[in-house]
C-alpha cells in the first residue's frame, strides 16, 4: 500500500536518538535549545520556542496572546480543527471566514468581510494549507484594521517561502508561527511543534507557559524573602508566576528532528518533483481540477490535493477510494469543514455560509505525496487516478508519461 503520507527515517536519525538515550538527558537537555536555534536561523526568526506538538503550541500561542472571553478568533473552515480548538481552550469564540477556491487557504476578501461582522477578533489564525502560503500581506493589513494578533499555522508549511521569496515562519506579518512535526509532516519529531516569533515578551511568556508557568531565572524572582538567603539565591527555589501546562518536547524528539532537519532541502525536492510530475499527468485529465497547480516552488508541498468530479467518475468518492486502495493506493480527505462537525454544530454553527470551503469539501482527495515515493510508486499512482476517468483521458496520461 502506497499511503498518502509517510515519514523517512535513516541510519543517521536512529543514531542521533540513540545516542541521546545512551546520554544522561532525555529530557530537558540540551537539544530543545539546539533545535530552537536551527529553526530560527532557518526562517529568519529572533526567537523560537519547542513544545509538545503542533496542537500545543497553537494553545500556547493562544494563551501568549491573552485570548479569553468575549475574544474572537478568526480561521479558516478548510484546517484540521486544533486551528479553531485553541480559541475554545481559553474561552475564546472561533468563526471562520472562507478560503479562496484555487489556493484553498483564507481569502482576504472573506477575512475582511468576517472580521466586519463580528465582535471582539483578537487573533487572526491564516493556515497554510496543503504547505502553500497564505497571502499575508494582505492578513496583516486586515489584522490591523482591527487590532488583531496574528497566528500563523504553518504546520504544513516548514520549506515553504512567501510571494517574496522570504521562508515562511519568520514572522514579518505575524505576530507568531506555529509548526509540527508530526510523522506525515515534511520532517518528523515523532510528535513535536515550535512557534517562532520576533516578540521578545511574547517569547519570553511562551517559555514560562510551555513549563507550569515557572521560572528559575533569578532576575525575574518576586518572592525576595524566601528567594535569597544571605543575599544569594537559593539553589532549589523557582516561581510559578503564570497558570502555565507541561507543554516541553522530549532531547529524544528534538534529535530526531535536528537530524531531519538536515535533510529538510531533499525533502522538499523530492515532493515538488512528484508535485511537477502529477501536475503535468493530471492537468491532460477532464474532471480532475488541480488547486494550487503553479505554486508548488512556494509551498512546502506536505498535501498533493485534488478535485474530483466523482459524478462524472459515475462513482462516489467513498467508492473511488476503495477502488483506489484495491490497487495499493492509499487516499484521505483534508479536510472535513470545520464547521461541520458534531460539537461545533452544536454550538449553533450551520453548513452553507462558506460556499468555497464547502465546495472544495465535496470534491476533495488527497493522493500520496511523500519523500521516500520511488518513481515506481508515481507512476502507479498516476496509473490508478487515470484509470478513473474516461479513456481518452487515460490515453492522455499514457502519452504523458511516454
Amino acid at each position: 500500500m502506497i499511503p498518502y503520507g509517510r515519514h523517512h527515517i535513516d541510519e543517521d536519525d536512529i543514531r542521533a536518538v540513540a545516542e541521546v538515550m545512551r546520554g544522561e538527558l532525555l529530557t530537558q537537555g540540551p537539544k530543545a535549545a539546539q533545535f530552537e536555534k536551527l529553526v530560527a536561523d532557518y526562517v529568519g526568526a529572533r526567537f523560537a520556542v519547542s513544545a509538545a506538538n503542533g496542537t500545543a503550541a497553537l494553545h500556547l500561542a493562544a494563551l501568549a496572546a491573552e485570548l479569553g472571553p468575549g475574544d474572537t478568533l478568526v480561521t479558516t473552515p478548510n484546517t484540521f480543527i486544533a486551528s479553531a480548538n485553541c480559541a475554545l481552550y481559553v474561552g475564546a469564540r472561533p468563526v471562520f471566514a472562507d478560503i479562496d477556491a484555487f489556493t484553498l487557504n483564507m481569502d482576504p476578501g472573506a477575512l475582511s468581510a468576517t472580521c466586519a461582522s463580528v465582535k471582539g477578533v483578537k487573533a487572526i489564525v491564516p493556515v497554510h494549507f496543503a504547505g502553500l502560503p497564505c497571502d499575508m500581506k494582505a492578513i496583516r493589513a486586515i489584522a490591523r484594521e482591527h487590532g488583531a494578533l496574528v497566528i500563523e499555522d504553518a504546520c504544513h508549511a516548514i520549506g515553504g517561502s512567501y510571494d517574496d521569496g522570504s521562508r515562511v515562519g519568520n514572522c514579518r506579518h505575524a505576530d507568531m508561527t506555529v509548526f509540527s512535526f508530526h510523522p506525515v509532516k515534511l520532517i518528523a519529531a515523532g510528535e513535536g511543534g515550535l512557534i517562532t516569533t520576533n516578540d521578545e515578551a511574547l517569547y519570553k511568556k511562551l517559555l514560562l507557559l510551555r513549563n507550569h508557568g515557572m521560572t528559575r531565572a533569578v532576575s525575574d524572582w518576586t518572592e525576595i524573602p524566601r528567594a535569597f538567603e544571605n543575599g544569594e539565591p537559593n539553589p532549589w527555589y523557582y516561581e510559578m508566576q503564570h497558570l502555565g501546562l507541561n507543554y516541553r518536547i522530549t532531547d529524544m524528539q528534538c534529535a530526531l528532528a535536528i537530524s531531519q532537519f538536515g535533510k529538510l532541502e531533499r525533502f522538499l525536492a523530492r515532493r515538488r518533483e512528484i508535485a511537477a510530475r502529477y501536475d503535468d499527468v493530471f492537468a491532460n485529465l477532464p474532471g480532475l481540477e488541480l488547486p494550487q497547480r503553479g505554486l508548488r516552488n512556494r509551498s512546502g508541498n506536505h498535501l498533493y490535493v485534488t478535485c474530483m468530479d466523482f459524478k462524472a467518475i459515475g462513482r462516489t468518492r467513498g467508492e473511488v477510494m476503495l477502488h483506489l486502495r484495491a490497487q495499493g493506493v492509499g487516499s484521505q480527505v483534508h479536510y472535513i469543514p470545520v464547521p461541520f462537525q458534531p460539537y461545533y454544530k452544536a454550538r449553533g454553527l450551520a453548513e452553507g455560509h462558506w460556499p468555497n470551503a464547502e465546495a472544495y469539501y465535496e470534491q476533495a482527495l488527497t493522493i500520496p505525496l511523500y519523500y521516500g515515493m520511488s518513481d515506481d510508486d508515481v507512476e502507479k499512482v498516476i496509473g490508478a487516478v487515470s484509470a478513473l476517468f474516461s479513456g481518452t483521458a487515460r490515453s492522455a496520461a499514457a502519452a504523458g508519461r511516454a
